[in-house]
Parts: structure tokens; C-alpha cells; sequence
């Protein structure tokens, strides 16, 4: 059996989701109106509906995060929530809570976020036990942990593939929360990890200043797609929920064109999830909307990451590579375009970054003038100064970001055969989805028709093939007329209900799947919820410490199910713990960015333990360095 290949996209708004769905996504994930880990993306309940229609038109889904930790106030009104989005049709539930489980809910599939911490063999079998249809990776896995880590699991296989990369270990960061109450597990996230410190050492000496040292490159996966794919992952996740359209578009047109260049090749193995063909209006190219430069982040667990893996100048893009600064004068500037590079224009925002990266300086490009071999010179919107050798990007292309704009930069239609058969007393239409035969439709007209004076084919087909803004095309129309004359006006009638009833056909399949896989997997959850279970079976330690994020006691007693006969503690967001407070634990070492990594045997000429520093903020560091893992510590 083929393997069903998802291209997952984010959506801000209605808007957002259908430059997705145009730009070729396969699914697309939202906010809910509340308890989404995106407080600022939350979307209306009307406008979901509006979005999971026009999906599944195109045999696309939806899924709506509703994944934040919830109190038990809050807990009733998610699940009440929960019954509101499964009615207007949301095709999956993305949650982290795990009290949720233990409640009432629709039949509705239900995806494991990230933040549920999916970290583990024995985490991930417990999951798919509870009736888990689709689990989210923790984006630090690499393509070398697949094979043990999903050794086993039969449930589909979510990855981030593209975007913003959270510094911490997925669901284990608690920095915003401890420092200023906003919690990132409530849609809250003040972005630590984005902000420059200096770290110092124990005797207070400087070793760095004003550093983004915990900011992280962007995800970029393109060159092991095929890897993740043959390793496990079924689908490919992009990050943004809170970026604009012109990233939307442009970095899922880029995904759609090299997951179906694999499919192409592939085509006994993989298929595509949904239906339609993409047409676009401009080249995608990830490196030219927002990105920090990009890290495949593919190291195996338990080794140090590249100590390039961050952005120590800026916590804001850099976008594309465009060449050397060969001359600085103020509001003038001289540079040479690498290999590759074809044009410069006006409105064009640059960014230049010093040989060593501790300099930038930015403006917006007023006037181009070409020179020679390749150099041009700028005249700019500011003054800047920056030394000629430094690196120049342009964080701002002009002309494409108005292009990607604009509501005709890409479309999708979906092919389909339309059958029209004629009857001395009837006109029947037919029509079907190509790439989904079984969603089939027919109308009818009962009327009495005469013999045509001449033959109506060619001005019929072309009256059937006008679908105007639908999102379909006719493939392949076929005329049974008997010699009949067909009124145009009547055809035309008949194809609009045609088509009415084929985009009802197509939510009601897409429906009615969802609800068959959401009936299975919640009998699974409640036969496993129904027996005795042993924590080993699950992985869980004996004792739950607050970085487990329980909020309520519904999911207290989901881990007395699995097995926990120990103290569990509150989640951060109920109780504060006591003493020295274990913020962040992450894959970047700050020693080994120093270049004293112990596993190389380098011992400091500074004393430790490090601190990272920011105002009256001080975060102690501490390195597990057999596991690879450096932690913050607030201590209080």
C-alpha cells in the first residue's frame, strides 16, 4: 500500500489558510478561538468552518490546535469547544492537555503536539494506545534517532520540516513563565530565547555581551525530506502560525515542489494526501521571505549540535545572501553580487553583517546602479557604517514580497470528469473527482428535447468546462447526445447544481472518514483507559515533577491510570516550585560555543558555573555533557 504524504501548513486566519490550500498544502493547522499555543492566532469558530469546507473541496484537511494546559475551570469549556469545532468540521484536534483524555470528547482524531514532550519510544506506544491518530516529533530528533524512536508505532508521523526553531527542548521550557508569568504552554511566550544576554563567568567577567546566544537558525530540512520520509515520517510540518502570507505561500509552494518531485519518482511507494495541481506565478525560494539562515538541526541526540546553529547578531531575518560590501560611504555603498543573484531593486531592504558578526547595520535600497563585473552601487534610505569584507543579505525582496501578495500568485484546481447524457425526455449530468472516483455525483433534468439541427458538442463542452472560480477542472467531458439539442441555458443550470453537489460530495466524504477514524480511535482510548496499567509500560518515572505540565486533575488521574503511584507535582502555572528552578534545558551548549567542550578534553581558563544575563535577570548554567544537554536554572 501506498504511503500518504502530507504537506502541513500554517494559517494565521481564513486568509492564511487559503494561501495555503492555493499554495499546495495538504493540511492546514489553526488556531482555535481559545487554548491555542498561539494566543494571538486564534480563529473563529464561523471562519474554521468557512476554511474546512474550501479544504475539503480539494480532499485537504484541517486540524485546529487547541493545545494548551488547561486549569480545571478551563477544562469543561475546552471540551465543550472540543464538540463545537468537531460540528463544524475540523478534521483533527491537536492537543497537549492530557486531562482531555479523560473526558467526553467527539469522535474526532486527536494529534499529540509537540509540547506533549514525544520523546520516547514507550511515550510514543502510549500514546497510539490512547487512541493518538497523529504524534508531532520534538524538533530536535534527527533522522538517526528515527529508527529506534518509532520502532513499532503504527500511528502517522508528524516533523517540523521548516521554520522557527524553539531553542528548548520541545514542551520543556519554562522561562517565560518563571520570569514574567506568561506562560509558553498557554499561548504566552515572551521569547527568551530571542533576546540578547552577556554570559559571564562565576567571578562576574564578561565573556561575551550583548549576544542572541540562545537564538536558534531557522528549520530548513530540504535536503533529507526523502530521508524522513523513508524513516518513518508521513508528515512534513512548516512553522509559522504567526507569519504573514507572503512566507506562507512561498515557503509551502517549496515543499509542495520537492515532496512531489520524490512522489514523481516514487510513485509505487508515495502518494500525495490530497487532490489538485498547484500553479504558481512566481519560483519559491524559502532563503527570500523571513529567515533566520537556516540549520538542517540533524545531529543525533546525544551530540553536540554545530556551534553555528545560531544567529548571535540578530533575533530578526537575514534572508538571502546577496554579496560583499566592497565600499562603505554613509547613505552610498558598493557591492559585489554573488554567483547566482540576478537582480537588485528599489525598496529592497539589506542587512550587513560584519566578517566576525558582531556589527549589523540595515536600510532600505533608494537607488541601483550597475557598475562592473558584477558590482553595483546603492544609494540607500539611511546612513550606515560598516566596514568594506562585511556580508551583505537582503532581509526585505520588494518586488516579490508585493508578488506574493497578490490573490493570483498561486492556485489549485482539482481535475474532474463531468458526463453529460441526453434522453428524448431527460438531461443527466455526471461527475466525479478524478483523483477520488468513489466522490461521484448526478443531477437531472426531466424535459422533452428535439432533434438538433446541428451538432452542439463544441459549444456544450465548452459551456460544461466554465467552473470560473470553483476549484476545479474539467478533465475529460464526454457527450451521449443521440442527435439531441440541448438548450445552453439549461446545461448551464444543470452544471452550477452539478458543481454544488460535487463540493457537498466532497466535505461529506472528508466527513465521514474523519468520523470512521475518530469512532475507532476513541473505542481504542476507552478499552485502553478501561485496564490496569504499569508505569514501566509507559516510560514514566515513579514521581512526576512539574515539568510533566499537569493543570487539573482530570490529567492527574490519566497518569494514575498509566501506572504512577508517586507525588505529582502542579504544573508551573498552578504552583511556583520551590527553590532553584530549572527554566530551559536545551541541545546548545554555551561551553562548547567557546570551544571547551569537555567531551574534547578542553578545560576553561574562566571559572564556572556560566551565567547568562540580561538586566536583573541571571540564569546559572549547568551541562550534562554524556547526554549533551545544557540547562538554565533561576535560582531564587
Amino acid at each position: 500500500m501506498k504511503k500518504s504524504i502530507e504537506i502541513l501548513a500554517p494559517a494565521s486566519s481564513l486568509e492564511g489558510g487559503r494561501v495555503a490550500l492555493s499554495a499546495g498544502a495538504d493540511a492546514v493547522y489553526i488556531g482555535a478561538p481559545k487554548f491555542g499555543a498561539r494566543a494571538a492566532a486564534g480563529v473563529s469558530l464561523e471562519n474554521i468552518a468557512t476554511l474546512t469546507r474550501e479544504a475539503h473541496e480539494v480532499g485537504a484537511r484541517v486540524y485546529v490546535a487547541l493545545n494548551t494546559i488547561l486549569t480545571d475551570e478551563q477544562l469543561p469549556e475546552a471540551v465543550s469547544l472540543a464538540w463545537d469545532l468537531y460540528r463544524v468540521g475540523a478534521d483533527a484536534l491537536i492537543i497537549q492537555d492530557m486531562g482531555l483524555l479523560m473526558e467526553e470528547l467527539p469522535p474526532i482524531p486527536l494529534h499529540a503536539s509537540t509540547q506533549c514532550h514525544n520523546d520516547s519510544n514507550a511515550k510514543l506506544r502510549t500514546l497510539e494506545a490512547l487512541g493518538i491518530e497523529q504524534v508531532v516529533l520534538p524538533r530536535e530528533v534527527s533522522t538517526a534517532d528515527l529508527p529506534i524512536l518509532l520502532d513499532g508505532v503504527g500511528m502517522r508521523v508528524e516533523s517540523f520540516v521548516h521554520g522557527a526553531l524553539c531553542v528548548s527542548y520541545s514542551g520543556r521550557c519554562f522561562i517565560s513563565e518563571a520570569c514574567r508569568g506568561r506562560s509558553a504552554n498557554r499561548g504566552a511566550c515572551a521569547q527568551y530565547c530571542r533576546m540578547s544576554y552577556d554570559l559571564e563567568d562565576a567571578s562576574g567577567n564578561k565573556l561575551l555581551t550583548g549576544q542572541h546566544l540562545l537564538s536558534l537558525r531557522d528549520l530548513n530540512r530540504t535536503e533529507i525530506i526523502e530521508e524522513m520520509l523513508d524513516r518513518g515520517v508521513s508528515s512534513l510540518k512548516i512553522e509559522g502560525r504567526l507569519k504573514d502570507i507572503d512566507y506562507v505561500r512561498n515557503v509551502t509552494a517549496h515543499y509542495r515542489r520537492v515532496v512531489d518531485e520524490i512522489i514523481d519518482r516514487r510513485s509505487e511507494e508515495y502518494c500525495r494526501s490530497s487532490w489538485g495541481e498547484t500553479e504558481l506565478s512566481f519560483t519559491p525560494r524559502p532563503e527570500q521571505t523571513f529567515s533566520r539562515r537556516f540549520t538542517d538541526y540533524n545531529t543525533p541526540l546525544h551530540r553536540p549540535i554545530p556551534t553555528e546553529s545560531i544567529t548571535p547578531f540578530t533575533n530578526k531575518s537575514v534572508g538571502e545572501e546577496l554579496g560583499t560590501l566592497i565600499e562603505c560611504r554613509g547613505r552610498e555603498v558598493v557591492l559585489r553580487l554573488r554567483e547566482g543573484v540576478k537582480e537588485l531593486n528599489n525598496g529592497d531592504g539589506l542587512l550587513l553583517v560584519s566578517p566576525d558578526e558582531k556589527a549589523t547595520a540595515g536600510a532600505l535600497i533608494n537607488q541601483v546602479t550597475p557598475l562592473r563585473d558584477g558590482t553595483y552601487r546603492l544609494r540607500l534610505s539611511g546612513s550606515v557604517e560598516m566596514a568594506p569584507g562585511a556580508t551583505v543579505y537582503r532581509n526585505l525582496n520588494h518586488q516579490l514580497d508585493r508578488l506574493l501578495r497578490r490573490d493570483d500568485a498561486s492556485s489549485r484546481k482539482v481535475p474532474i470528469n463531468i458526463e453529460c447524457e441526453a434522453t428524448q425526455q431527460e438531461i443527466v449530468l455526471r461527475s466525479a473527482v478524478a483523483e477520488a472516483p468513489s466522490v461521484a455525483v448526478e443531477v437531472r433534468r426531466r424535459m422533452m428535447l428535439e432533434p438538433a439541427q446541428k451538432d452542439p458538442s463544441a459549444r456544450l463542452i465548452d459551456t460544461l468546462s466554465k467552473l470560473g472560480d470553483t476549484p476545479y477542472r474539467v478533465e475529460r467531458p464526454e457527450l451521449r447526445l443521440r442527435g439531441l439539442y440541448l438548450p445552453p441555458s439549461v446545461v448551464t443550470e444543470l452544471r452550477r447544481e452539478l458543481i454544488g453537489e460535487l463540493r457537498e460530495a466532497c466535505h461529506r466524504a472528508m466527513t465521514e472518514e474523519r468520523d470512521r477514524r475518530g469512532e475507532q480511535l476513541l473505542e481504542r482510548r476507552r478499552d485502553f483507559l478501561g485496564r490496569v496499567h504499569s508505569r514501566e509500560e509507559s516510560g514514566l518515572p515513579e514521581r512526576l515533577d512539574f515539568t510533566y505540565n499537569v493543570a487539573n486533575q482530570q490529567a492527574e488521574q490519566l497518569y494514575r491510570r498509566l501506572g504512577v503511584t508517586g507525588e505529582i507535582a502542579p504544573a508551573m502555572e498552578v504552583a511556583m516550585p520551590e527553590g532553584p528552578v530549572p527554566v530551559m534545558t536545551t541541545r546548545h551548549c554555551l561551553l562548547h560555543r567557546l570551544g571547551y567542550c569537555t567531551r574534547e578534553g578542553k578545560r576553561p581558563p574562566f571559572s564556572l558555573p556560566l551565567y547568562l544575563v540580561r538586566g536583573q535577570e541571571r540564569f546559572r548554567i549547568t551541562t550534562d555533557c554524556r547526554a549533551c544537554m545544557m540547562t538554565l536554572w533561576l535560582d531564587r
